[in-house]
């Protein structure tokens, strides 16, 4: 005789990184205490994409159940490991550059954002650099929600980094430039090019987005290219790299401005 499951919770992963903001690099582990509750209870876990849910194979009142499971055990929540298979996980989500601590979510720190309940975040000193945060899902929220007719769905939402972009153009064709721009029909401006020199011992000529940081996304979302204009400003210049990259979250780097520490993806084209 097959088991009836029925859904308790389920726990959605979004990421500003990714496409259509789809995050399936967090992997979601019950702790020692929820897997053996797991198995003596009779719950099963499902996975699919973003999505972790939470089943239970008992007909009846969901709500009476986790009654009797803390009245005999004192469990009073499910709690869960966080852990992230994409070894860049913390270079592209919005995080102080320090960053040693972990996430905290607990189904009793939510807020409704677009008709989702969202586990707000604290966090605490990480004693596992493996384990990136924990949730904590209370029985006596879930209780709460079902009692008004709810579903228990919860929402985890990451932001993207957002950094100063900076182009390094190293011109080894000798192509004449007489007054290089990088340009793009959304309106973002870099800073005037100035010319470097590269730790190589290349010459480079540099734009930088400046003060104006933008976040970092798995798909470009930006296209610049690079021209080269006249002195005549009616003239559209001439296109020299079209379709610059955008930056890969391994070039990220810390620099100092005006005594303020600036979190930078730097890209190396060659033309």
């Amino acid at each position: 005789m097959n088991s009836q499951y029925n859904i308790v919770f389920s726990i959605q992963v979004f990421h500003e990184y990714f496409e259509k903001e789809i995050c399936k690099y967090i992997d979601i582990q019950p702790n020692k205490t929820t897997a053996n509750s797991i198995n003596r209870y009779g719950f099963k876990i499902n996975r699919n994409g973003n999505t972790f849910e939470f089943y239970s194979n008992v007909p009846k009142n969901i709500s009476d159940y986790l009654n009797y499971i803390q009245a005999n055990s004192q469990q009073d929540c499910f709690e869960f490991d966080l852990t992230s298979t994409d070894s860049n996980f913390t270079l592209y989500t919005e995080l102080p550059t320090n960053w040693t601590d972990q996430f905290i979510y607990t189904s009793s720190n939510t807020v409704y954002e677009n008709q989702k309940l969202v586990l707000t975040a604290a966090s605490i000193p990480s004693t596992n650099s493996a384990i990136i945060g924990s949730v904590k899902i209370y029985f006596k929220d879930i209780i709460a929600l079902l009692s008004t007719n709810n579903e228990c769905n919860y929402t985890i939402k990451y932001e993207s980094r957002a950094t100063q972009w900076r182009y390094y153009i190293i011109n080894k064709s000798e192509i004449p430039l007489n007054n290089p721009e990088i340009v793009s029909k959304i309106p973002v401006d870099f800073e005037q090019a100035i010319t470097v020199t590269l730790q190589n011992g290349n010459r480079a000529v540099l734009f930088s987005s400046g003060k104006n940081l933008m976040k970092m996304s798995e798909i470009a979302k930006y296209q610049f290219d690079l021209v080269d204009r006249s002195t005549m400003s009616n003239q559209k210049g001439k296109t020299i790299f079209k379709g610059l990259p955008n930056p890969s979250p391994k070039n990220i780097g810390i620099e100092e401005e005006n005594k303020e520490k600036i979190v930078t993806s730097s890209m190396y084209v060659y033309i």
